[in-house]
């Protein structure tokens, strides 16, 4: 569990200072993104949900 705090530490104090659009990430096997646009789309579904109505609701 340390060395995973430890990699976590070097991982940020390496990144600090770097824009978000110059940050690719992959997950699953998906082609890379910025880490903008994975902001934006969770931005954008976190919207999402706020604005469904909700079911149980009585209207």
């Amino acid at each position: 569990m340390d060395e995973k705090k430890n990699m976590d530490k070097e991982l940020s104090e390496m990144l600090r200072g770097v824009p978000p659009q110059n940050i690719l990430i992959s997950f699953d096997g998906k082609p890379a993104k910025s880490l903008a646009d994975y902001a934006k789309e969770r931005q954008e579904q976190a919207r999402q949900k706020k604005r469904r109505p909700r079911d149980d609701r009585e209207r």
